[in-house]
């Protein structure tokens, strides 16, 4: 077996995320010209590198197996939970239920620790609270754990704020724009990250997307 045949089974390794066709709160706030081609269901034109990502589901598995443990029966944390609300769906890592906070994990380099939290990931953490909300489940706070692939424990950074409706509201307009939108949005990424992070990369198909120059 060659690294080749090993990344190959890597690549095929898919969870239920992976297979999610509708645009989730992840993606939301993000490039809106890449969100319109996911909703215009644009066939796919790139190859995309798909190692850290890899990475990042592994340890979400990691912790919610630690989770499991810690907390056989959900009597407090649910883990992984599925929400849907207005033909939005979102997976949940975590919640809990007696402090009514919302966790999502988020995998990161020390380098790019700088840029923790982005207003992207806010929008989805918020998101979530949404969701579960409109399923029942009560949410006060939200927070996001980065939890960096090179670095220790004492390198994970943690950012918490109250459960803003105001902020998911912004959000799901977001996305309405941009589903409203008659023609693609321009680029907002540079060729250097389009080239290697985004399905719709590509010089020469005309339905795809060159980047920012």
């Amino acid at each position: 077996m060659d690294i080749s045949e090993v990344l190959d089974i890597i690549g095929k390794a898919k969870t239920a995320r992976d297979h999610q066709v509708e645009v989730g709160p992840s993606e939301i706030g993000g490039c809106r010209r890449k969100v319109w081609h996911r909703l215009q269901r644009t066939p796919a034109s790139n190859e995309t590198l798909g190692l850290a990502a890899w990475m990042g589901t592994a340890i979400h598995k990691a912790i919610e197996r630690a989770f499991d443990v810690a907390d056989p029966f959900s009597e407090r944390y649910l883990r992984e939970v599925e929400v849907t609300s207005a033909g939005l769906m979102g997976h949940v890592d975590l919640y809990d239920m007696e402090a009514r906070t919302v966790t999502d994990w988020k995998t990161t380099t020390k380098k790019n620790l700088r840029y923790f939290p982005s207003q992207q990931q806010r929008t989805q953490l918020h998101l979530y609270g949404y969701l579960l909300s409109q399923n029942g489940y009560p949410v006060e706070t939200v927070q996001l754990i980065a939890i960096v692939r090179d670095g220790n424990e004492t390198d994970v950074k943690q950012h918490s704020e109250p459960y803003e409706v105001g902020i998911a509201l912004d959000g799901i307009a977001w996305l309405a724009d941009v589903q409203a939108a008659p023609q693609p949005p321009e680029p907002e990424k540079r060729v250097s990250f389009c080239r290697d992070y985004c399905e719709f990369w590509s010089l020469t198909n005309a339905d795809g997307c060159r980047g920012m120059p």
